[in-house]
């Protein structure tokens, strides 16, 4: 059985990796509650931006600018909280406890529900902690649970949970701050 990780890195050489994983409604505000889904290893976040070229004719000059925006982030759960499987697959999964049993069900489903996402990183440089917390913004799955199921008796035998998501320009919110925000804190 795993031990419960907290989500804290103490190793100054880690930049990403080790996120405290949390989630929270669709367009959460600053004082919404997240809930801690548990640790995960996030092995690339991506800030994607396809430019659009706007030309009239044969001017010499195109009008630049952004056709769209999202950030992708790979991330592996090295535990999690099964009841939330539910929030982080956008609802095309669901998980019911009753009586300490857990049961996830899938299949059917034809509609995903976006939701937010706050990754967070606590680590020590020069004996100072230092905070980074990125929140993500209208995110969504792009895939249904993966791992690879290992044997009991594998060196390492505990199943680690890919979880590629995508988060979309959100725009309800103020320009500028619709896709994510990352905020450092000593």
């Amino acid at each position: 059985m795993a031990h419960y990780q907290n989500g804290a890195v103490t190793d100054s050489r880690l930049i990403v990796g080790n996120y405290k994983v949390e989630v929270a409604a669709y367009a959460a505000t600053a004082t919404t509650a997240y809930t801690n889904v548990g640790a995960g290893k996030v092995s690339n976040w991506k800030h994607n931006v396809t430019k659009m070229n706007v030309q009239s004719g044969n001017a010499p000059d195109p009008l630049e600018g952004i056709s769209e925006e999202t950030l992708t982030v790979d991330m592996e759960m090295i535990e999690f909280v099964s009841t939330a499987i539910s929030t982080l697959q956008g609802g095309i999964l669901i998980a019911t406890t009753t009586s300490g049993v857990t049961t996830i069900n899938a299949g059917g489903g034809s509609t995903q529900t976006p939701f937010n996402m706050r990754l967070t990183n606590t680590r020590i440089i020069s004996g100072a902690t230092t905070t980074t917390v990125i929140t993500l913004y209208k995110v969504t799955a792009d895939a249904g649970l993966s791992y690879t199921v290992k044997s009991d008796n594998d060196t390492d035998p505990i199943n680690v949970l890919s979880m590629p998501v995508t988060a979309k320009v959100d725009t309800s919110r103020t320009a500028g701050s619709q896709l994510y925000d990352i905020v450092l804190t000593r």
